[in-house]
């Protein structure tokens, strides 16, 4: 894999979580974490997470990420991408303003461009046993960050989505309504197909992974829509006439499904087959992020032993010695010994437990598509 590596050198925070005052500094290639339960191995990553996306994986609000009795709290990253970068995260009952350069940016997705990072923990997105929305979410952010030319027309899909359900709800003419459901094909279709790009090049990219994962892995999204637009507008216009109002065809609708050889790896795959699994998913996407943009990700792997026998955690500590990233994971107390010395350890001590909030917080552009439909 050829390109530049994106690095963290060092992280503060304070008040965050569990934390009063932390403090991590990072070495290139493997950074393990451990630490007793509790004692905020977790809240690190979410931190470098935070520096990458403006928001926690979690999914918790921002407001809750305080230590308990605190007003807010404060990240500051120290980071290498071509020459060194500075980026500070500040939390409070008003939200997060997000600082990069010394700078307050406006918007968080001009941080995810800057800083790619790509997280595997129990607590995010669970893409081989999670429900459909969620991989198909991951699937779009991959296809907009890989693509960006397809933004426009992911915006004006939602846009006609929304529309169209204004007028049905309106009662409005068929004539009105049948401009924005070809308009829906129109972009749809666009859609589509980029998917099916992306798909073959990940499914490539997963061929190598095999070491890993044991068995091939395989992606495939079935559209639900007609290839041709216009069949497709004449699907949605007869399903209008008919009173089927709730729209399930399309993009938005559309199911990601992940194969363990010819078999859903949600019916055949173990625990530690699908921990393998995933992370060979994230790998394929690192290389397949860094072909489009030039710059490997930061990866993250939140307790990244957990349900692998020694074997397996064997192998998988053989596949991340030789990705050419940058990998900050954790582990339970004890994971370190016997382990590479290329691995760089660090002990979390234990700190007091604090409140954390169950609430989710809504994802960004790739959410609404399911809100809209």
């Amino acid at each position: 894999m050829k390109g530049s590596v994106l690095r963290l050198g060092e992280i503060r925070a304070t008040d965050l979580r569990c934390h009063e005052r932390v403090n991590w500094h990072c070495e290139p290639g493997i950074n393990l974490l451990t630490g007793e339960n509790g004692s905020g191995k977790t809240t690190l990553l979410e931190a470098v997470f935070m520096m990458g996306h403006g928001r926690s994986f979690r999914q918790a609000r921002d407001p809750y990420l305080a230590r308990h009795d605190s007003k807010g709290f404060l990240i500051h990253g120290n980071w290498m991408r071509y020459g060194p970068v500075h980026v500070g995260v500040a939390g409070g009952p008003s939200g997060v303003k997000i600082t990069l350069q010394g700078r307050q940016l406006q918007r968080r997705s001009d941080l995810s461009e800057t800083l790619p990072v790509l997280v595997e923990s129990p607590q995010a997105a669970r893409l081989m046993d999670g429900i459909p929305a969620e991989r198909r979410r991951w699937l779009d952010q991959m296809m907009l960050f890989c693509h960006p030319e397809v933004l426009r027309h992911y915006q004006a899909y939602l846009r006609c989505m929304m529309q169209r359900g204004r007028l049905l709800r309106r009662r409005a003419a068929g004539s009105e309504i049948e401009v924005w459901e070809e308009q829906m094909a129109a972009h749809g279709s666009v859609l589509v197909r980029v998917r099916r790009v992306l798909i073959e090049a990940l499914n490539a990219e997963l061929s190598d992974e095999v070491e890993l994962s044991e068995t091939r892995l395989g992606l495939k999204m079935g559209s639900s829509a007609p290839e041709n637009p216009a069949d497709w507008a004449a699907k949605l216009r007869e399903q209008r006439i008919q009173g089927h109002h709730i729209l399930r065809i399309g993009p938005h609708c559309d199911r990601l499904q992940m194969f363990f050889g010819k078999r859903d790896i949600r019916a055949v795959g173990s625990r530690g087959q699908q921990k393998l699994a995933a992370i060979a998913l994230r790998l394929a996407e690192c290389r397949l992020r860094m072909q489009h943009r030039g710059l490997i990700p930061v990866l993250l792997l939140d307790d990244c032993f957990e349900a692998l026998d020694p074997t397996r955690r064997d192998r998988l500590i053989e596949r991340l010695l030789s990705h050419p990233g940058q990998v900050l994971m954790t582990g339970p107390s004890g994971t370190d010994g016997g382990l590479d010395d290329r691995i760089h350890c660090t002990e979390v001590q234990s700190a007091t437990p604090t409140r954390e909030s169950q609430d989710a917080e809504p994802d960004d552009a790739a959410r609404r598509m399911e809100e809209a439909a």
